[in-house]
């Protein structure tokens, strides 16, 4: 099959194929979670989603397959193909390395959602951030532990101050911001804190295959997370209901009011646990994973810049057709398929779902995604903060009744020290999170002036906020860097688990199609895309 002579169909990008005929070190540098390739002053544009040419060929996928006259015959063969090189896919491929699988990546780099980049010898996220510690005999640990990201690991114990007008409120939850009024805030902490006492309320834990958790989840899933709150401790004070508020746009891209309370409480009560932080969050993960995997797989088995668009299933395997960096079509046919891609994405890519498996592609339309925005700012001043997260509470005073016009009156909700686990005597790196909680939001974050709006946008908050807040000159913003995200957050919406959605969404097309990814759950998680790739990838091994 030749080039495809369609501009819109190549990246804009520069690819190099990867292969084993250069050292790890430089197959990292190029296609590696961490890109420390940037100049000291980035170019004003967005990193994170690389949308062009999958909508390109995706969602003109007809016209582009009779362009080319429909798949090619395979050029090779595979026992396992992996579709998406983000945590699910990168664990996945891990677990079955022992298969040596094909993965494909359609980015740049790998990593997925948990992509980092690095500014004067300083790794920071551009995407997740950090992980739940996990439990002394769990598979999630015997993970880390082997890839050694165990080793690299800080962990944070103290409760951070939220800020509320533009003052730190140490002890929070003893109600220090209304002392009147703290019994307020000491009942809401304590029906978290039980969740997580040997002796109290059952946690929520899931993904989950046992049958009496997931009848608990399934009660839970009949409130969203603030009915079951305000029904287990009263009304939520302003402070509180702010908190968990902007908590829930930063986790999930939701509001309080449409996330589950099952998951919502899984979340937030585990909160008051360990959290361990890594050098540039949760893609210091995804590039010890990708190094092992170059370790280990053969050449030319991991692929990025490599665009899937078919996925059809034959009596002999499954077909997959993709498009190589420089436009050129091929087909791989593999005995199995991971679709690690999120499951809208998945529903484009395999022929005929809806023929295949209604009640699937039923499922898949009933998910949504939410999307969000993170601004780093390199500053050349250490802020010496002890803090890891900080919830930005603004006037403290949340309206729940207008989500939208709420959340883009208040933008930032959360500032994470990105040196928390690399800390630097000169130099400082604070990540804004700024979550879309609401529906409409992907069409105007890729629209072509969406860059200097919301650039100018946080450089306003900024000024008036943030550099006031860290006793910061403006001279000592050294640079600002914006990544977008449209679609990474699966909304953990009310319903989902009772319903059923999520047991077709996750279920496999006759053990040759199988999917992980956190959207199994509708659970934006590392925990989640970890767990359904160790559970999936031991099924696949045994069958």
């Amino acid at each position: 099959m030749g080039l495809i002579a369609l501009s819109p169909y190549l990246s804009r990008c520069s690819f190099l194929s990867p292969n084993h005929t250069t050292s790890s070190d430089d197959f990292l540098k190029l296609y590696g979670p961490i890109d420390r390739n940037i100049a000291k002053t980035a170019q004003k544009n967005f990193s994170g989603d690389e949308f062009g040419r999958p909508h390109a060929v995706l969602w003109n996928k007809p016209e582009f397959l009779e362009k080319i006259g429909g798949p090619p015959a395979p050029s090779r063969t595979t026992e396992v193909l992996i579709v998406g090189g983000g945590m699910s896919g990168l664990t996945t491929a891990y677990q079955l390395r022992a298969k040596r699988p094909v993965l494909m990546e359609q980015a740049t780099r790998f990593g997925g959602n948990s992509k980092g980049e690095s500014w004067s010898g300083i790794d920071y996220s551009i995407g997740a951030a950090y992980i739940i510690k996990p439990e002394s005999d769990s598979d999630i640990l015997r993970l880390l532990t082997d890839i050694k990201a165990t080793e690299k690991w800080t962990v944070k114990k103290d409760e951070g101050a939220p800020i509320l007008n533009g003052v730190p409120i140490p002890y929070f939850w003893q109600g220090k911001s209304d002392i009147k009024k703290r019994h307020k805030f000491k009942r809401v902490e304590e029906y978290f804190r039980s969740f997580m006492s040997d002796d109290g309320r059952e946690f929520p834990d899931y993904p989950t295959r046992d049958e009496a958790l997931r009848k608990y989840l399934n009660q839970l899933d009949q409130k969203t997370f603030k009915q079951q709150i305000e029904q287990e401790t009263g009304t939520l004070h302003p402070h509180v209901a702010t908190l968990l508020e902007h908590y829930c746009f930063s986790s999930f891209g939701g509001s309080m009011n449409e996330i589950s309370a099952a998951a919502g409480i899984n979340f937030f009560a585990a909160e008051f646990s360990d959290v361990c932080v890594f050098p540039g969050g949760n893609s210091c993960i995804t590039q010890l994973l990708l190094e092992n995997l170059y370790r280990q797989l053969p050449a030319n088995n991991l692929l990025s810049g490599h665009l899937v668009f078919d996925v059809r299933e034959q009596s002999n395997g499954v077909l997959v057709t993709y498009l190589d960096p420089k436009g050129k079509v091929s087909s791989i046919l593999a005995g199995k398929v991971v679709m690690s891609c999120p499951k809208f994405i998945a529903a484009k890519l395999i022929d005929n779902l809806s023929g295949i498996d209604k009640h699937k592609a039923q499922a898949i339309d009933n998910l949504s995604y939410r999307s969000y925005m993170v601004a780093n700012m390199m500053i050349n001043h250490n802020l010496n903060i002890k803090d890891y997260d900080l919830f930005w509470l603004g006037k403290g005073n949340v309206d729940l009744a207008a989500t939208r016009e709420y959340a883009d009156r208040v933008k930032v909700t959360d500032i994470v020290n990105a040196n928390f686990a690399s800390p630097s005597t000169e130099k400082s790196v604070l990540s804004l999170y700024r979550a879309f909680p609401y529906d409409g939001a992907r069409p105007i974050l890729k629209n072509n002036s969406s860059y200097e709006k919301f650039s100018q946008e946080f450089e306003t908050q900024i000024g008036n906020d943030i550099i006031p807040y860290f006793n910061l000159k403006k001279s000592e913003v050294s640079d600002l860097r914006l990544t977008r995200w449209g679609h990474p957050l699966p909304l953990a919406k009310q319903g989902l688990l009772l319903d059923g959605t999520l047991d077709h969404v996750s279920r496999p097309i006759n053990d040759k199609i199988f999917f992980v990814e956190q959207d199994n759950w509708a659970l934006p998680a590392f925990e989640t895309a970890a767990t359904e790739a160790l559970y999936w990838s031991s099924i696949i091994s045994s069958t």
